[in-house]
């Protein structure tokens, strides 16, 4: 049996966490905190949140001051808004971490850059541009992080361009929150790749999980300042849908295609489901595939779906 990864980890995290299994989902988190040191302050806010559910919560403040002893932090709506941390709202020790974390998450932000991961095409070829996927990482997430779901392209011919927010929630924590700066950190992204790398403005294609799949979508149909041909949005989280809608009938007439993927276990999904039928209503090529047994999570079998969504947006 292989050693899991800690995506698989995760994935076993929330799945059980999702289904109040909170024993499996803590010994998940210990686990990962355990073997990968380079991520401990997501892993011990995992550990800490689990500790409150199993009924500890003083040591799940054991496990908070640590890490932060060692210079981690959370931003104050990860520590103050979730409710698996509600046992702790109240406690003295815990406001002072919460003080603490304020102040590194003022420092962090003042200091946050955009900033791009490119990975290349497998084989690059001289007389013609590539095609270039802009992959946006899912609420909470990063441009190396979200890069292994998306590699597979490269082995096709994509340029990979993996934006990442300027807006922070916790350490290495990256958000969409604010629509206009989240729409300026893409659109550098998008700039720094087509100035510096052989690639098709004509194919270019928006994707995103989450959070990111939802402003792929955004994006997408607005048209600008990226003139994306396609989407694609993995367990997306629709927000001001009514907004969005505004801009299909132009994405329409103009060519976009869409692809978007979901579960039919995710919270999320009656919505999605809801945002796909309109943009079918506005005579937008739209494909949907609902995943049986997903929740908000992406398949393993990402890959082989990808390579169909990519050769469906870019279809003429």
């Amino acid at each position: 049996m292989s050693t899991p990864t800690f995506e698989d980890l995760r994935r076993a995290l929330f799945r059980a966490h999702g289904e109040g299994r909170y024993d499996e989902a803590l010994a998940a988190a210990r686990e990962a905190w355990k073997r990968f040191p380079e991520h401990e302050a997501r892993t011990a806010y995992w550990v800490a949140c689990l500790l409150c559910r199993e009924g500890k919560p003083q040591e799940a403040l054991r496990v908070l001051r640590d890490a932060r002893s060692r210079g981690h932090w959370w931003g104050e709506e990860l520590l103050m808004k979730d409710p698996d941390l509600e046992p702790l709202w109240g406690r003295t020790e815990f406001l002072r971490l919460v003080e603490e974390c304020r102040g590194a998450h003022r420092a962090a932000q003042d200091a946050a850059k955009p900033r791009v991961l490119v990975l290349r095409p497998d084989v690059l070829l001289p007389a013609s541009p590539h095609p270039l996927l802009l992959p946006l990482h899912g609420r909470g997430g990063s441009a190396e992080e979200y890069a292994p779901y998306f590699q597979s392209a490269t082995a096709c011919g994509w340029f990979i361009s993996l934006a990442q927010g300027t807006q922070l929630e916790g350490e290495e924590m990256y958000t969409w929150d604010e629509p206009a700066q989240a729409e300026r950190d893409v659109a550098w992204a998008y700039g720094d790749v087509v100035q510096s790398q052989p690639v098709d403005r004509g194919r270019t294609v928006l994707a995103g999980v989450s959070q990111g799949g939802a402003l792929a979508i955004d994006l997408a149909l607005k048209g600008a300042p990226i003139p994306a041909c396609g989407f694609i949005a993995v367990v997306p989280s629709p927000g001001g849908t009514e907004a969005v809608l505004a801009h299909a009938p132009h994405a329409a007439r103009r060519g976009l295609r869409g692809w978007i993927l979901t579960g039919d276990k995710d919270p999320r999904f009656s919505r999605v489901r809801d945002l796909h039928e309109k943009l079918l209503q506005a005579s937008m090529t739209c494909r949907i595939e609902v995943v049986p047994g997903l929740g908000h999570e992406i398949p393993e079998d990402f890959p082989a779906r990808l390579a169909r969504a990519l050769e469906f947006v870019t279809s003429l």
